[in-house]
């Protein structure tokens, strides 16, 4: 069997230019026939007098590099070329190799897939000059035992390492937040209530969170219903971490975020409902910008929907003769949100915005707000319930309300973004 280095990072770029070199003169001996022998190279004792690696014991996923001439720096020597080859335990188990320069990388993977060495043995390398006798003028490495190997280096090969231990898998328990009713464009702080299973343990702290934060960045100028609301939580000394919620509301709805808490070994998460009074005092998906006793016209409105089916189609249309104010499509958190204009004109009476969808079921959708015009076009009054319409329009089904889903679950609770305060007592 051809010779194979150990070390496959060890160049032979020698070996071969000396080959290189015997063809060409191969090629001068045809001129000039001239009989001659292999020079004979100086003893591996003048360039290397000492070699060694720097581990007594090799273990599971450890590698080691050979040092020469007492040299903890030094792992090639410049040198006409040294042969190399490996035992365990006394035995060759690989041929004999040459390099140049010489150097020696052992694996203790390498050593254990490819020569099946186990704990306990001993792993030498030998080096030894290059046997020049030969009369065809090429190099060898012929072997000789152990035994008769002048400079050798050994480790002893240990333990496999031992795969870290997996994680124990943390705690599913259950955890519930009590809602907080909040109040468009009013400053707000306040302690949310949790409710929590009894399995948890904050000897050694927690967490809790919740979000997005206010100053969340939405694609699309898509608004951000929690725009002015900011989470934060206290940690302290004893008992569960607070969840404290405060800022001023930019937007009204039923506003559905999620929270998560945990003690280190075991978590929760659940839905944190905002619900958020316009400046009429009225929760709903849809709400008016404009304050009753106030004109309607060129204000605007606020359309803040959630469980929908992500990319269907939404529209919001007026009446009494329909007019399309809003469309768009669902986002990747099936929520709309968004802003519509109230056109000027409007007459005297009750009129509605209708907001159309698909839920994330797959069902129809519609929400509906009813609002009440005086002659001079100011707002009288505003309502979710059925009523009938001015001029030419007609009753519509009341509203129905989708606050939807948990917009925070297990794997994606470490993504939530939290103001941290200091540990309080």
């Amino acid at each position: 069997m051809r010779a194979r280095s150990f070390d496959h990072s060890a160049t032979r770029s020698g070996a071969f230019a000396r080959r290189a070199g015997i063809v060409t003169l191969a090629a001068a001996l045809v001129a000039v026939p001239v009989f001659t022998t292999a020079p004979a190279y100086a003893a591996i004792g003048d360039y290397i007098t000492a070699a060694a690696f720097p581990v007594a014991t090799l273990s599971g996923g450890q590698q080691t590099s050979a040092y020469f001439n007492g040299d903890t720096s030094l792992t090639s020597v410049a040198s006409p070329g040294v042969c190399q080859t490996v035992f365990i335990d006394g035995v060759a188990v690989d041929d004999a190799n040459y390099t140049d320069p010489t150097s020696t990388q052992l694996s203790y993977d390498s050593l254990a897939g490819q020569y099946s060495a186990t704990a306990g043995q001993t792993v030498t390398v030998g080096y030894f000059d290059q046997d020049s006798s030969r009369d065809d003028g090429l190099d060898s490495c012929a072997a000789p035992a152990l035994a008769d190997i002048a400079i050798t280096a050994s480790v002893t090969l240990g333990e496999p390492t031992p795969p870290a231990p997996a994680p124990a898998p943390a705690i599913e328990r259950s955890a519930s937040a009590a809602p907080l009713t909040l109040k468009q464009g009013v400053p707000f702080d306040q302690i949310v209530t949790l409710t929590l299973d009894p399995g948890f343990d904050f000897t050694d702290g927690g967490f809790v969170s919740a979000g997005p934060q206010s100053s969340a960045g939405l694609e699309n100028g898509e608004l951000n219903p929690l725009e002015g609301i900011t989470f934060e939580y206290d940690q302290p000394t004893a008992g569960p971490p607070k969840l404290r919620v405060h800022g001023t509301p930019k937007y009204s709805g039923a506003l559905t975020t999620g929270f998560g808490i945990g003690d280190g070994v075991s978590f929760a998460t659940g839905p944190l409902v905002l619900n958020v009074a316009d400046r009429n005092g009225f929760v709903g998906p849809i709400s008016l910008d404009a304050a009753i006793g106030k004109p309607i016209a060129g204000s605007t409105a606020t359309i803040i929907v959630e469980g929908l089916q992500v990319g269907a189609a939404w529209s919001a249309t007026l009446r009494s003769t329909p007019v399309v104010i809003g469309t768009g499509a669902v986002n990747d958190a099936g929520r709309i949100a968004a802003v519509v204009t109230i056109p000027a004109g409007l007459e005297a009476g009750t009129h509605s915005i209708t907001v159309l969808s698909t839920s994330a079921a797959g069902t129809p959708f519609s929400t509906v707000v009813y609002f009440t015009l005086s002659a001079s076009g100011t707002l009288l009054a505003i309502s979710a319930s059925a009523a009938q319409l001015a001029a030419t329009g007609q009753d519509l089904a009341p509203s129905l309300f989708i606050a939807g889903g948990l917009l925070l679950a297990g794997a994606a609770l470490a993504s939530i973004t939290v103001n941290r305060r200091r540990r309080s007592a």
